[in-house]
């Protein structure tokens, strides 16, 4: 299989439009882990957008102030939703093209977090090396939701990722992990709206971290309109079902 990742009976979403309410998107990402584990085998994709929205792992809600900023930003236009993988704040909006993904990895001793991420990444690194880009996985320090698997154009972010797993049996029995894996890449998102929301959210939250918009890059600005949000989900959703095959 090309890039080094399988798929067997897979399934790609074509991207639903109009965007998603967030609600419905992580109900099709628990749809997809839950496929996955029902079957024992497989990897299922999702390409879709959602509503202007600042995201937040469970572990954020736990912190002193969250409600009250969470409450203060939806009525700015910036409503707050807790989503089931990790990370930290991540800016949401039409213009962000996400992509899901759900699959089973053997439980082993050598089974790891860079392994899954680096399985789920592999198409996503070939399909910007399709439309021409070197990208690569790295950190972005003052990116916002920064890690070791950002993905990366000429050293600044322009999509960032998570991922959950879940303990399950593979189809022959054995032991499993399921894997959730998310990407959220920046098409036409306003950048600098994005990382406003996220700071301001983070100061009412009473936190001194702050995000810098000049860490991060759009594919409409590398390219124009020609990948703005709507085109680049199609080509994506494209690539993922032309992969598939092998």
């Amino acid at each position: 299989m090309a890039h080094g990742y399988e798929v067997a009976e897979p399934r790609t979403g074509v991207e639903p439009r109009p965007p998603l309410p967030f609600r419905h998107a992580q109900q099709l990402e628990r749809e997809l882990l839950d496929s996955t584990v029902q079957r024992g085998a497989g990897c299922d994709w999702s390409v879709w957008r959602t509503h202007q929205a600042l995201i937040a792992p469970s572990l954020a809600a736990t912190a002193a102030g969250f409600r009250d900023a969470a409450h203060e930003m939806s009525r700015c236009g910036w409503p707050v939703y807790i989503r089931d993988t990790g990370g930290d704040i991540t800016p949401q909006s039409p213009g962000v093209v996400n992509v899901s993904s759900a699959f089973l990895v053997e439980r082993t001793t050598d089974i790891s977090i860079r392994a899954t991420y680096e399985r789920f990444c592999a198409p996503l690194l070939a399909f910007f090396a399709s439309l021409g880009f070197d990208a690569y996985l790295s950190s972005v320090q003052g990116a916002f939701c920064d890690g070791a698997f950002n993905v990366v154009i000429d050293g600044k972010k322009i999509a960032g990722t998570a991922q959950r797993w879940r303990l399950t049996r593979l189809q022959d029995g054995g032991a499993g992990v399921a894997v959730l894996a998310h990407a959220a890449i920046l098409a036409d998102a306003d950048i600098v709206a994005g990382v406003e929301a996220t700071n301001r959210f983070y100061a009412l939250c009473g936190t001194d971290r702050r995000v810098d918009p000049a860490q991060h890059i759009s594919t409409a600005a590398l390219s124009g309109r020609e990948l703005a949000a709507a085109p680049l989900a199609a080509r994506l959703a494209h690539f993922l079902d032309r992969e598939r095959g092998g």
